[in-house]
């Protein structure tokens, strides 16, 4: 959450799905192998350390540390083969192989200051976070985290402080949002729409990055779900359509693909599977599945009222095929830990593929592919295209056998496709503007109503 306020990256992706600076300010392609970066000029960060060609080197450098090993940032660029600075403010980016959208990957690369990483490491940066974003931390409890402007920074923020609560449960920052304590809440149900009507305050939405899915665990043994048949059942057996207008509020549309309608890749000429039990119960009977199966459904819970919901009616629809569905709680850090090492206690999970932030639709396959370290679903042929289009140099081929990837997995329905991940914010009456950029809180962008 609070990353864009305290560090930059070397690109963003807008909006609209375009590369656009942020401390670079330009970049070209050399050859299949090698991009150029230049920096941008009289950059510091909050400590004084400049902002350089060093700064990226430095970075890279300790990606090879070990104990950058936990960290994710190390796995995200595990395509550069070496960096070196051309001069003070511009920087050579080697990769291993051709990557056609290095640029949108660049967004995700968060800058910090060499000395004080190598003075202190990546557990220090979490206990003393310094950037040249546009706010430094002035305070960082487990409660609570106290931001202030920085004014030196080149994305100068509207807003002199900022106090962010920590408040897990969407009740409690609905209530201290109508009470008049904070004026942003994050993560809130579309349900909560007309209370906060009912007092003139608003909810707006996010533009949408990832798409919840079902994940579908064929790796375990005995899975019913190592046939496609029951795969494709389990789709038609739930009524998106139903869902979406009554729990979602009508802010999402069911997905028909496992890549947001913005992100690189999407292809408009896919449809939702649509909702026929009829049409599941004979997959299911095809499958010599006759009298239904039983399966555990992991879900982390209590984000919001709609999510605990929709995972109730997906049970619900699905029992009505005599597929009985256990909705197991359990917490995200289980999430994490199990999606990288394994160890699900059921044969279903609530996950998402995540384009954000580079809007790239071929970027959540990582994970969901027969070579992540923990793989719950494999598909060879997926698999082939997708490696494939990871080291395509032709920007548009690489589009293309995205495409073919994402209608690969939504035809063999490796999971149950649900919506676009929703993020709706409650506005305060003080709330004068509110942007977000592709489900990031750019904060510096907030601004408050003259008093």
């Amino acid at each position: 959450m609070f990353y864009p306020a305290i560090y930059d990256t070397l690109t963003q992706v807008s909006e609209m799905g375009v590369v656009v600076p942020q401390i670079a300010t330009s970049w070209d392609r050399v050859d299949d192998l090698t991009w150029v970066f230049e920096i941008r000029p009289d950059t510091e960060f909050s400590n004084g350390e400049p902002v350089n060609a060093e700064t990226v080197v430095a970075m890279v450098a300790a990606f090879e540390r070990d104990d950058f090993i936990p960290f994710s940032l190390r796995r995200e660029f595990d395509f550069i083969a070496g960096v070196r600075a051309l001069d003070n403010l511009t920087v050579e980016v080697t990769t291993i192989a051709p990557h056609a959208l290095l640029p949108r990957y660049m967004s995700f690369f968060y800058l910090v200051p060499p000395k004080h990483l190598a003075d202190n490491g990546p557990e220090g940066l979490a206990s003393n976070p310094i950037g040249s974003g546009p706010f430094v931390v002035d305070d960082w409890l487990a409660e609570r985290v106290l931001l202030s402007a920085n004014k030196t920074s080149w994305r100068a923020p509207k807003i002199d402080k900022l106090e962010a609560l920590v408040l897990p449960q969407a009740t409690s920052r609905l209530q201290a949002l109508s009470s008049g304590r904070i004026d942003v809440a994050i993560n809130l149900g579309p349900d909560d729409e007309p209370r906060l009507k009912a007092q003139g305050l608003r909810l707006v939405p996010r533009n949408p990055v990832r798409i919840s899915v079902i994940a579908l665990n064929t790796m375990i043994e005995d899975s019913p779900f190592k046939d496609v048949r029951v795969r494709q059942a389990m789709n038609y057996a739930v009524n998106r359509e139903a869902i979406a207008a009554t729990l979602m509020g009508g802010y999402v549309k069911p997905a028909s693909q496992p890549t947001p309608e913005n992100a690189i890749g999407f292809d408009p000429s896919l449809e939702p599977y649509p909702y026929d039990p009829d049409k599941a119960r004979a997959l299911l009977a095809d499958a010599g599945i006759t009298d239904g199966f039983d399966a555990v459904f992991e879900v982390v819970t209590g984000a919001n009222s709609s999510t605990d919901a929709v995972m109730q009616q997906v049970a619900a629809d699905l029992a009505r095929v005599n597929v009985r569905v256990e909705v197991r709680p359990i917490m995200y850090s289980q999430v994490v830990s199990r999606m990288t090492q394994g160890g699900w206690d059921g044969s279903m999970f609530s996950v998402d593929f995540a384009t954000g932030p580079t809007m790239d639709g071929l970027r959540p396959f990582r994970l969901h592919s027969c070579t992540w370290n923990a793989p719950w679903y494999c598909d060879p042929i997926a698999e082939a295209l997708y490696q494939e289009a990871k080291i395509t140099a032709d920007t548009e081929k690489r589009i293309d056998l995205t495409r073919q990837v994402i209608k690969r997995y939504r035809d063999e329905a490796s999971s149950i496709l649900l919506f676009p991940i929703l993020g709706l914010d409650g506005l305060g009456a003080r709330v004068k503007t509110w942007a977000p950029v592709n489900d990031r809180l750019m904060l510096h962008n907030a601004e408050l109503f003259a008093e």
